[in-house]
């Protein structure tokens, strides 16, 4: 059965940071696996097991890669960053746990989203214009 994607990737996503680039299409493919699985009627309780194990993994190295990156350009506003970092982890953790007990994974995908709406399409593109004017970044 075909379904429409939850986020559709589109230039205007990109950050011009190569390996930034790829590993937020990485995150939208989770996201959007995730979605594919919910409208399957997939049992929550596998959904938590195998998607919310993979997304948090996943953003762990995401996070452990953007950080190494604002470190070696002198970021100037790292620890603001490290920071929204820490955050996200704390609330994924915490809707996990949540969902789990209410068994619902919907909250999680729209936790999801909106971190992508916000922090990968907004924040990260704070910093994205620095790396590439301060570091050996090169652009997509």
């Amino acid at each position: 059965m075909h379904r429409p994607l939850f986020i559709v990737w589109n230039a205007k996503s990109d950050t011009g940071v190569a390996l930034i680039d790829e590993q937020h299409k990485g995150i939208v493919s989770i996201i959007n696996t995730f979605y594919h699985f919910m409208g399957q009627g997939m049992d929550n309780k596998i959904l938590y097991a195998c998607i919310s194990d993979t997304i948090k993994n996943y953003s762990r190295v995401h996070f452990i890669t953007e950080e190494s990156f604002l470190e070696a350009a002198g970021y100037p506003d790292i620890e603001q960053h490290k920071k929204l970092h820490r955050n996200l982890s704390l609330k994924i953790e915490q809707i996990e746990h949540e969902g789990i007990r209410a068994n619902d994974a919907k909250p999680l995908l729209e936790f999801l989203k909106q971190w992508w709406l916000e922090h990968i399409n907004e924040k990260d593109r704070g910093y994205a214009q620095y790396l590439l004017a301060h570091s050996a970044m090169q652009r997509n």
